[in-house]
């Protein structure tokens, strides 16, 4: 069975159902020479609007057996990916508890699976879904307007030579968990800087 680390589970497409006869799917865009796997945008995201950070906890999803993590193991992946991205974001970024009209949603998750069959199981769907590989680590974000929820940008990115051993979410060692979390918070700084606020 497959297994999130958190209550609930969030489908990555956004398909809007209006008064259950029209359906309206939003399109993206590839963002051409992306430093990850894979980016989308809306063609109608204006990141300049935005200036603080509405964030969603890291939600991790994995197989159940006698490999899956622990509690404890998750909760020190997610502090470990949490400390990554606040030293990366300083204190340049403001981050709210609710939703607001200049808050940027960004919601993250991290994918470790071993067997092809569970890829049908995940939430996510499309092009994301597509990036997801058995055996590999794969680092998902999507970023909405906080208030609408509408999806403005997606990213995936699978596992890096520099961290590819990492085998945190399967044993007790989370130490290769430290260079992946900031990989992806550099990078992550790096849109913010070039897109917020402009």
């Amino acid at each position: 069975m497959l297994r999130l680390s958190l209550t609930g589970v969030a489908c990555l497409l956004l398909v809007a159902n209006v008064a259950c006869t029209r359906t309206e799917v939003y399109t993206y865009e590839r963002v051409p020479g992306s430093r990850v796997d894979a980016a989308y945008i809306s063609p109608d995201a204006d990141f300049s609007k935005y200036r603080r950070l509405y964030a969603q906890p890291l939600e991790i999803y994995y197989e159940d057996g006698t490999r899956a993590p622990t509690p404890e193991e998750l909760e020190q992946l997610r502090t470990i990916f949490r400390e990554a991205f606040l030293a990366a974001l300083g204190d340049d970024y403001e981050f709210v508890t609710e939703p607001a009209a200049d808050a940027l949603g960004v919601r993250a998750s991290l994918v470790k699976i071993e067997t092809e069959a569970y890829i049908d199981q995940l939430p996510m769907r499309g092009r994301l879904r597509s990036l997801v590989a058995v055996g590999e680590l794969t680092f998902l974000m999507e970023m909405t307007d906080s208030v609408s929820g509408e999806i403005l940008a997606r990213a995936g990115d699978r596992q890096k030579p520099e961290y590819a051993e990492f085998e945190g979410m399967q044993n007790k060692d989370l130490s290769e968990a430290e260079a992946a979390a900031s990989y992806w918070a550099s990078l992550f700084r790096n849109f913010l800087d070039r897109n917020l606020g402009q």
